[in-house]
């Protein structure tokens, strides 16, 4: 004997536990189960099996059994395929419809889980269920005027998903219009050079594409703990002064501790009279306050971060350095902090038009905007910083501390850079090397302050009474130095004595208790190329000048000669 033949059961439903039930009670050696959980999965997988039977809910969720019956049945190779409708879809005709739609049989739930299997083999043998002609012809009636209530549904569901993705384009085409905006803005900000140029720029563009009124930026008056105006649109420039607004440090970290943006706010959110009153002035409607900076939280985190990763990893773990480890590492944390939470300014938008608010597309777009911006803007204030601090730097590294000339440093550098100028262009200069008479004992007997004034005082009257292409230098001590570009051996003495004269006849402190003495000043003058060929010959002749100066009495110039006999510029009486 032949074994018996298996069926291919498959069951459309979108319930799950029924499923599984009917998937039990059928006998695997006889049926060969499949299933589906919708209508349109049920048609794919009857295509590709070619089952037996179909077992089938009248109410799926995407399409009617009935319409899903007239759809397999006019498939070719499913045109004989067996159809029970299985439901317990409630409402007298429903029966008559399914057979009407072409369905071979119908058994409602609750299914009988031992006669269930017989039946679908009776079904399977040629039992077929029939409506007698005068049913017939009425549910057939009724079934096309379902069918046509059907597709007008469907045709109406069309017609509102065709209108919601007409909207959904035109936002998709706005919202990619403002994304290619906000691509320009970042090109043109990231070009900004100064702190202030680029957060005007980017109000500009705020107010350009969200279409706000009104655009206030607010800088923080910490003196008198207000946020004043530093630039708006949308309000005449002589009524910015009207506009300000209570600043509390705490307060607004709160608010922006994790957000860039506080969104779509109304009157009904401000509980403060006085920001309430300013903003009845304004005739504010729907507004939005955004922060130029980075927020708290993740500026405290980046600080944390940065500080990690600065110091030296070999010297962490030197005991001696740890200590001051700790130190440098508070007080990193606590300017990078501050540094990073450097606060451009808050933004103040708003509309004037009743109930009109930023989309959630704006808003995220607005976001992006200013979370970059106060990237560029942080960066941009630490390059000034950065300036300010080369700047500094860069004056320390060639100025003296107390007279604020030169020091020794750069004139040893400048000297060097002014023979190889004048070599390369054939023209001379002088050296007038200059020294206090007497500091020491002056500065014994009055004391270091007024020495350090006398020093800072004939540092001024050098500087003041030179070309501003002289090099004007503390050379160490007391002592100075001055290199005079393009000027002759001639020339230089007289500059030096024309400065002799000036400190001899200025007033000091204590002159009186100084035996009635001025301060003076010796001076010795060499030129290249006339006296020597490199710098270190043309300081020695200097200083041997100046000394030569000192042994003649002090208080007098002597230029350089060879044979060290000095001339001696004479006093003007």
């Amino acid at each position: 004997m032949g074994e018996a033949r298996r069926y291919k059961i498959l069951y459309i439903e979108d319930d799950l536990p029924s499923r599984l039930l009917v998937k039990k009670i059928l006998p695997p050696e006889n049926f060969e189960f499949f299933e589906a959980g919708t209508g349109l999965q049920g048609l794919e997988v009857a295509r590709k099996i070619h089952p037996d039977l179909i077992l089938m809910d009248l109410n799926l969720p995407d399409i009617s059994g009935a319409s899903l019956t007239a759809k397999i049945k006019s498939i070719a190779e499913l045109t004989d395929v067996v159809i029970i409708a299985i439901t317990a879809m409630p409402g007298e005709g429903a029966r008559e419809l399914s057979l009407v739609a072409g369905c071979d049989g119908y058994i409602t739930k609750p299914i009988d889980t031992v006669k269930f299997p017989q039946q679908l083999i009776q079904f399977l043998g040629g039992k077929k269920e029939e409506l007698p002609s005068p049913k017939r012809e009425f549910y057939h009636i009724e079934f096309q005027r379902q069918l046509v209530d059907t597709l007008t549904q469907k045709i109406t569901q069309l017609e509102k998903s065709n209108k919601e993705l007409q909207r959904q384009k035109q936002t998709l085409k706005q919202y990619s219009t403002k994304l290619e905006e906000l691509i320009n803005i970042i090109q043109e900000l990231q070009i900004c050079q100064t702190p202030e140029g680029m957060s005007r720029k980017l109000l500009d563009a705020i107010c350009r594409i969200f279409r706000f009124d009104r655009c206030i930026l607010l800088e923080e008056d910490y003196e008198n703990f207000r946020l004043r105006v530093q630039y708006a649109i949308g309000i005449p420039r002589e009524e910015w002064e009207l506009f300000s607004f209570p600043f509390r440090a705490p307060l607004f970290r709160r608010l922006f501790g994790e957000r860039q943006i506080l969104y779509n706010l109304t009157l009904k959110n401000v509980e403060a009279p006085e920001i309430r009153q300013v903003l009845e002035t304004l005739g504010t409607q729907s507004f939005t306050v955004a922060l130029l900076g980075v927020p708290g939280r993740t500026a405290e985190q980046m600080s944390a971060d940065e500080t990690a990763t600065v110091l030296p990893e070999e010297s962490r773990e030197q005991p001696d350095r740890v200590i001051e480890n700790q130190i440098i590492a508070e007080h990193l944390k606590e300017y990078l902090h501050s540094e990073m939470f450097h606060v451009g300014g808050y933004l103040f938008l708003d509309f004037k038009e009743p109930g009109r608010k930023l989309s959630g597309y704006e808003v995220r777009i607005l976001d992006t905007l200013l979370r970059t911006a106060s990237v560029i803007y942080q960066n941009l204030h630490l390059r000034e910083q950065l300036k300010q601090l080369f700047i500094r730097a860069e004056k320390d590294a060639i100025t003296d501390y107390l007279t604020n000339l030169f020091n020794h440093r750069y004139f040893k550098q400048q000297l060097q850079r002014e023979f190889n100028r004048d070599r390369r262009h054939n023209v001379p200069f002088s050296l007038l090397m200059l020294d206090i008479d007497f500091f020491k004992q002056y500065n014994d007997t009055f004391g270091h302050q007024a020495g350090d004034m006398v020093l800072r005082k004939i540092g001024k009257i050098l500087k003041e009474n030179t070309r501003s292409s002289d090099v004007v230098a503390r050379y160490g001590g007391e002592e100075f130095a001055i290199i005079s570009p393009e000027s002759s051996k001639k020339e230089g003495a007289i500059l030096a004595e024309k400065l002799r004269r000036i400190v001899e006849s200025t007033c000091f402190p204590g002159i009186n208790q100084h035996g009635g003495k001025p301060i003076t000043i010796s001076i010795g003058v060499a030129a290249f190329p006339e006296d020597a060929q490199t710098p270190t010959e043309l300081i020695r002749c200097a200083d041997e000048a100046l000394y030569a100066a000192k042994r003649a009495g002090r208080n007098r110039v002597v230029v350089y000669s060879p044979n060290l006999n000095p001339i001696t510029v004479q006093k003007e009486k």
